[in-house]
């Protein structure tokens, strides 16, 4: 442990004088618990023991601030990312950066309340944010994205930071379809069930029951416009999700229940939990970074 870390080590929560740090030893590892592994909830003094038990490893969950029907608060994207990475810290140890609703969503400025940020600051800001990480110990990040409109940028991230010569490896793991396995069809009515549709309900309904109105599910399902269904499948347009989902709202929710978000949640966490121990084992990746630096033409 650092000085600093030594200086708020007594259990009475006084600081030592200056010259009391040579001789008065920070606490024994073995008597110092690390309760939480949440970025914002460590000190100084147990945040080292912290990356040390996560083995280096750092979940940094990406939501965003967007509508998810009327019934679902702004925050559904980001909060269950965020809850997702922390269950799945109590099985496997990992660091979990705090709330972070930072990602790609365009479509939300159709809604009150959504938050776009220009694509520039997003990247920027996601590069700045995950070199902090690594600054703090943590050289494996994992990337969990809560959002399906991720999922260009993040690969993109991902992809151009091979020739950055960073000291960290970023790992992707796509939210959207962490665990969806036959489990996910047995648990829910509606099979296909999508933006703010009874997967998400239900999730929320467990997470944030406070902030979660199942009284405000439409009476319709939110059914697959046709309008852009020539486009879909063969090309790509801006208007994709708008033109299919115009009102934010995939799929049927009235099927959904908090005990459906509790077994969900405890599914995700526990496929996450094993991505982790992949991630801390896998030594791969660091090496490739190494040998494509070194191997880089350089006149």
């Amino acid at each position: 442990m650092h000085g600093a870390a030594v200086r708020i080590a007594r259990e009475d929560g006084s600081c030592l004088p200056d010259e009391a740090w040579a001789s008065e030893p920070p606490t024994p590892y073995e008597e110092r618990k690390v309760v939480d592994m949440r970025w914002e909830d460590l000190t100084i003094a147990n945040f080292e023991d912290a990356v040390s038990d996560a083995g280096g490893v750092c979940i940094l969950p990406i939501g965003v601030i967007e509508a998810h029907g009327p019934h679902l608060p702004l925050s559904t994207d980001a909060l269950i990312a965020h809850r997702v990475a922390c269950a799945a810290a109590e099985i496997e140890p990992a660091l979990v950066f705090p709330f972070y609703p930072w990602g790609v969503n365009v479509d939300s400025k159709a809604f009150p309340g959504g938050i776009v940020l220009k694509r520039r600051l997003i990247l920027e800001l996601l590069e700045d944010v995950c070199s902090e990480i690594s600054r703090n110990g943590c050289k494996k990040i994992i990337l969990l994205s809560g959002h399906g409109g991720n999922r260009f940028m993040l690969p993109l991230f991902v992809q151009t930071q091979l020739d950055q010569g960073i000291d960290y490896v970023p790992y992707l793991v796509c939210g959207d379809v962490l665990g969806r396995d036959g489990f996910f069809t047995t648990l829910f009515e509606d099979g296909n069930s999508g933006h703010a549709g009874e997967c998400e309900t239900s999730l929320m309904m467990h997470l944030a029951p406070e902030a979660t109105h199942p009284e405000w599910i439409p009476e319709e399902p939110g059914r697959e416009n046709a309008r852009v269904g020539h486009l879909v499948g063969r090309l790509y347009t801006p208007a994709e999700w708008r033109g299919r989902f115009p009102n934010h709202y995939a799929g049927e929710a009235r099927g959904a229940s908090e005990e459906k978000g509790k077994l969900w949640l405890e599914h995700r966490a526990t496929a996450l939990a094993k991505i982790i121990k992949t991630v801390k084992d896998d030594q791969t990746a660091q090496d490739v970074y190494r040998e494509y630096d070194a191997g880089i033409y350089r006149a």
